[in-house]
């Protein structure tokens, strides 16, 4: 899906895969964490987010449900057309996002 997301999504950067502290870089950049997988068993990648300040939305199926307090440090979608939504307005409305930051800073520390 690489090509169609670069040829639909021109201001999205795609940066493949990171380690150490160029992903660590890579969270501290962000504003939302979107993770659309209906199959991951816990979502490592969400708590590192979550680690760095950073609301995720995720799906209902899976384990990144756990780590996600719904409207506190992210977004739980009711569904794929949920998930798009949250993902538009959170947006459309980057305060939503900033309030949540702390929470999901928060929450990741709960975790070892």
């Amino acid at each position: 899906d690489e090509n169609w997301l670069r040829n639909n999504l021109p201001n999205v950067e795609l940066k493949g895969v990171l380690k150490g502290q160029d992903l660590a870089k890579a969270y501290a950049d962000m504003d939302l964490f979107v993770f659309p997988s209906l199959t991951d068993a816990f979502g490592n990648v969400v708590l590192e987010a979550l680690a760095a300040g950073v609301p995720a939305v995720v799906m209902p199926q899976g384990g990144p449900k756990f780590l996600i307090e719904h409207n506190s440090n992210g977004y739980i979608a009711g569904d794929a057309s949920d998930f798009v939504e949250a993902v538009v307005d959170f947006v459309a409305h980057p305060s939503q996002v900033a309030g949540m930051s702390r929470a999901a800073r928060l929450s990741a520390a709960k975790h070892s």
